[in-house]
């Protein structure tokens, strides 16, 4: 499944380098304060704004705009009616661009994957006495947070999986053109 995926080698290398600091900002800052900032959002989308215009060709460059608004309107729907973190509707409306609509079960199933691993160290940190007393100021830690998960933990890591697997195998694009050499 991940050997196949619509990404190019070179939009997955670049984009997975210039996002990979922001990941982990979005990790931090969900793992302290449960919160993703909105300039984190807002530098995920610029970076799509912008490498993105040199590295995808100019008609699918402008179709995956549909995706950010397609995602947006989704996620804030999810956000009003069964209280998805709004943060996390935000980070993934500007991330969706990134995304190849031909590559969406792939990235399903890598969210799959990280929320099981995030809920699995969400369950064993909840249970670590020495964890809780090492970092009490964890949000996540607090009585009154209980049944709130922090899914930026699950979603950053998911998009930067995306593009490792892109760049490891290399794209259809590429593989075709490989394919057309003597």
């Amino acid at each position: 499944m991940f050997s196949d995926l619509a990404i190019t080698r070179m939009q997955a290398l670049v984009f997975g380098l210039l996002t990979f600091p922001i990941t982990v900002w979005i990790v931090w800052t969900d793992l302290f304060e449960m919160k993703i900032k909105n300039e984190a959002v807002l530098a995920m989308l610029a970076i799509f704004v912008f490498a993105g215009f040199f590295l995808m060709p100019f008609g699918d460059y402008a179709w995956r705009y549909l995706h950010f608004v397609v995602m947006l309107l989704i996620c804030f729907a999810l956000s009003a009616t069964i209280g998805m973190g709004a943060g996390d509707a935000k980070y993934i409306a500007a991330v969706a661009p990134f995304i190849a609509l031909d590559d969406t079960g792939s990235i399903a199933l890598l969210y799959a994957i990280w929320s099981v691993l995030l809920l699995v160290g969400m369950f064993i940190a909840r249970r670590s006495g020495r964890l809780r007393r090492a970092k009490p100021d964890w949000i996540w830690f607090s009585d009154d947070r209980k049944g709130y998960v922090p899914f930026g933990l699950a979603l950053a890591p998911t998009v930067s999986s995306y593009f490792l697997f892109g760049y490891l195998a290399g794209g259809p694009r590429v593989q075709e053109s490989l394919s057309l050499l003597p």
